[in-house]
């Protein structure tokens, strides 16, 4: 199969055993790889109703058909689970180069299964798999220390996916680390990893990847390179990264501010672009990707990649922190413990506001840096206060008896878009498939970056995100990265390769959909429906200054647009897929 090694790798922690599977090629056919194989396998594999900490949720790695490729930011790795974070299901992705070096190896798909009776490391040379003791070794260390070790050990070009220390507490927020500083945050594929008593899978590869026609596919990846990568459109990546976003965000009123109490932060000018650019050093870019979005910052003697737009907002203005050196602290300690920086910067700033309302005594105040930046570790290891923070927010909100100062939609906590300055967005994070989540529809830029539809409207926001979310699941199948202009002619000239044949804006769409509409039977299996679909009653209060004062989405206006969102997606009035629009995408499953 070109583009496919064929195989999928199955890991049984219980007896530790490794075996050998063609990959399903039928599944290939419909859901090409990446998000679309994940949620396949996840369909397959996982039985409704199962404890997202058992030995019976299996966790999925899946690359893309062009992960080895030179196709650009293709070296994306999907990763999957039940979410213990949220119970529904779980899609995240991680960059570096671990998901290269999977197909190098052979394998397209991994599942893990089961729990292993000690700690173990799995280690991947090729067809050779071998289980490794990692008690007294390997488990317990943090994340860059874990890989200095192993390829010490085993190699330089050795790569790690690994579980931090809160992974092995099995924190519902953590998160996988691969190449250091890469992270496939949110919802708790870490804690999912710690729970079968895996530390690591470290992979070494010797294999290529075919394409066909080697020569016509160089072509095109070429051209596309030079006409829609290194453009103006994408020139951000590397000129600024995703920081350049706080300044655009503030303005509009949408930084959410001291636990989403406003959404302007008096001291955003602090930790902009414009601030980190004067402690930069160097960009770093993932494997096959040309754009070096990654860029390193040095604090004194302190040198790291990031803080991102979500970690300066989320850990941030949302804990009154204006302080770069201090937020690249705590975001390194989470890096460390393999925390994802979004849900532990929303639960220390829920924390912080509980605090000062008296209902709790934790020792923290909004601006503090001294609390919180030992908030990561006391987290990680269930001490003190920090285990209660280990709840996350939802949890910690109830736990406390004010469960409406908690920022989450289906138990993840909100992304660092205020939908009282971008509505569209409140309605992307509503109908994500893992819970509020800005990756699967995008509508800020609509709404606030420089588009043309009102911010304070959802008035043709249901057709937008659906088509956004259906773009998102079919890019990633690739697994392209979110920081690049692409559209159904980028994707399509990949895909010609891919399948042999040209391509419409129709079918890969399709495609798009099919995959979103699996993710929802996974979710509708596991008993979330259209009551699951809202938003958090945080919201409900209005900012009292700044751009989005008075400002809040209407509950009459949200159930009319829900309602306009069902009937764009062929769902009946209670979110449910119709058996007419499962028919028309092709799904090969049913609930």
């Amino acid at each position: 199969m070109d583009f496919y090694t064929g195989r999928v790798l199955r890991l049984d922690m219980t007896a530790l055993t490794a075996t050998v599977e063609p990959l399903e090629a039928e599944w290939a056919r419909l859901y090409v790889g990446g998000k679309g194989l994940l949620f396949r396998y996840l369909f397959a594999e996982l039985s409704p109703g199962t404890d997202p900490l058992s030995p019976e949720n299996p966790l999925i790695l899946a690359s893309g058909p062009f992960a080895g490729t030179a196709a650009a930011t293709c070296s994306r790795l999907a990763v999957g689970c039940k979410s213990p974070a949220t119970g529904t299901l779980l899609d995240s992705y991680v960059g570096g180069s671990f998901a290269p070096e999977l197909k190098f190896a052979g394998y397209d798909v991994v599942v893990v299964t089961g729990r292993a009776p000690r700690p173990v490391l799995v280690l991947v040379e090729d067809d050779r798999v071998d289980f490794l003791p990692a008690e007294g070794r390997f488990w317990g260390l943090e994340t860059a220390a874990l890989e200095q070790l192993v390829r010490e050990e085993m190699g330089p070009w050795h790569k790690v996916l690994s579980t931090g220390p809160a992974g092995e507490q099995l924190i519902p927020f953590a998160c996988l680390s691969t190449d250091q500083y890469h992270k496939a945050g949110r919802g708790g594929a870490g804690a999912v990893m710690g729970s079968k008593n895996l530390k690591a899978v470290v992979v070494r590869g010797t294999g290529s990847v075919t394409v066909g026609d080697a020569a016509a596919f160089a072509r095109d990846v070429l051209d596309l390179q030079n006409d829609r990568i290194l453009t103006e459109d994408n020139a951000w990546t590397y000129e600024e990264g995703t920081p350049f976003l706080v300044d655009l965000v503030n303005a509009a009123g949408a930084l959410p501010t001291r636990n989403w109490r406003t959404g302007q932060f008096e001291q955003a000018d602090r930790i902009d672009s414009a601030s980190l650019l004067e402690v930069r050093t160097k960009i770093r870019a993932c494997t096959q990707c040309p754009l070096a979005c990654r860029q390193v910052h040095r604090f004194g003697d302190h040198v790291c990649e990031g803080p991102e737009f979500e970690t300066l907002g989320l850990c941030g203005a949302n804990c009154g922190i204006g302080d770069l050196a201090t937020i690249a602290a705590f975001n390194q300690a989470c890096d460390e413990l393999g925390l994802d920086t979004m849900s532990t910067g929303a639960v220390v700033a829920l924390a912080m506001d509980l605090c000062e309302r008296g209902v709790a005594d934790y020792g923290l105040a909004f601006g503090d840096a001294t609390g919180y930046l030992a908030a990561p570790g006391m987290i990680s290891r269930r001490e003190g206060w920090g285990a209660e923070l280990a709840l996350g927010a939802r949890d910690l909100a109830a736990l406390k008896g004010r469960p409406e100062l908690a920022p989450h939609i289906k138990g993840l906590e909100l992304p660092a878009y205020d939908p009282r300055g971008t509505f569209g967005m409140g309605l992307g994070y509503a109908t994500s498939d893992r819970g509020a989540c800005h990756m699967r529809a995008f509508t800020a830029a609509d709404d606030i970056l420089g588009g043309e539809a009102p911010a304070d409207s959802l008035k043709g926001k249901p057709a937008l995100v659906a088509e956004q979310q259906d773009f998102s699941a079919l890019a990633w199948t690739g697994v392209w990265c979110a920081n690049m202009y692409m559209d159904t002619d980028f994707l399509g000239a990949h895909f010609r390769h891919l399948w042999g044949r040209g391509t419409t804006h129709e079918e890969l769409m399709t495609t798009g959909a099919r995959i979103w509409n699996l993710g929802r039977l996974l979710n509708l299996r596991e008993g979330f429906g259209r009551e699951h679909d809202r938003l958090p009653a945080i919201l409900d209060v209005p900012h009292p200054d700044g751009a989005a004062a008075g400002k809040t989405v209407g509950a009459d206006e949200f159930r009319a647009a829900l309602d306009e969102y069902y009937r764009l997606r062929g769902w009946d009035a209670e979110g449910v897929p119709t058996e007419e629009t499962l028919a028309k995408l092709s799904l090969d499953v049913r609930l």
